[in-house]
């Protein structure tokens, strides 16, 4: 197979799967969104780790006066290295806490993008619980009626 050929057919085939895509985030806003937001803090998490930081008052420089890092600093006095606050400060500042909260950003991540996929396993299980309850109840209904239809015969 030219080239050519196999990508134009690849081209297609990936066009053809965001469609799919789009279609399956249209009809699943919630889902998607919970998938979206996992990616990022899976594959960026120090984008949005940062951000938080400095608005907590961990800044690149240093704790920020009158933020909330520097009343919390205020009421533990000195503060040790291995600790969480320091851990913090650390990933502020570019030091060694960028791996510790680049970790721990990145495991809300799989926990918040895995809940999209247990809530459809959760959904698909109820629907299928709602059509076997359904079906029972259609067999049921269907004996009942061969049950009162014998009754009938035998009456008559």
């Amino acid at each position: 197979m030219p080239l050519k050929e196999i990508m134009t057919a690849a081209l297609a085939a990936t066009a053809d799967q965001g469609k799919k895509a789009t279609n399956w985030a249209a009809e699943n806003p919630g889902k998607a969104a919970a998938l979206g937001t996992g990616a990022v803090l899976v594959a960026a998490p120090m984008m949005v780790a940062a951000p938080v930081l400095g608005v907590a008052g961990f800044g690149a420089n240093g704790i920020v006066a009158g933020s909330v890092a520097a009343g919390v600093q205020s009421s533990i006095g000195n503060v040790i290295a291995p600790s969480v606050f320091a851990a913090l400060q650390s990933a502020a500042t570019g030091g060694y806490g960028v791996a510790a909260v680049s970790t721990a950003v990145q495991g809300i991540g799989g926990v918040v993008a895995s809940s999209a996929g247990a809530m459809s396993i959760l959904k698909q299980v109820k629907k299928q619980e709602e059509e076997n309850a359904t079906v029972e109840g259609d067999e049921t209904s269907i004996i009942a009626d061969e049950v009162h239809q014998e009754k009938n015969d035998d009456e008559k």
